[in-house]
């Protein structure tokens, strides 16, 4: 068991695994953002419903954006390591 411990750091690799997990979500979330909010606005401008279709716009282009900022990260964090 001790060729195991020395080859692989456990706490290293624990944490890559959480790290993941916490991207995917966050991923998942922000691009549903942009998903939401660009087909309300469609709904809701169809509907005559201006304001609301404004406000359904602006969080959609809020997950459009973090979705774009969260992609140049992890490419910035990757190439920096």
């Amino acid at each position: 068991m001790e060729l195991f411990a020395s080859v692989v750091n456990s706490k290293d690799l624990f944490e890559t695994v959480v790290a993941a997990f916490v991207a995917s979500l966050a991923i998942a979330l922000v691009s549903s953002l942009g998903i939401w909010g660009g087909t309300k606005y469609v709904d809701y401008s169809q509907e005559g419903r201006g304001v609301t279709a404004l406000l359904a716009l602006s969080v959609g282009i809020f997950g459009l954006l973090a979705t774009l900022g969260i992609i140049v990260l992890g490419i910035a964090l990757m190439v920096a390591k």
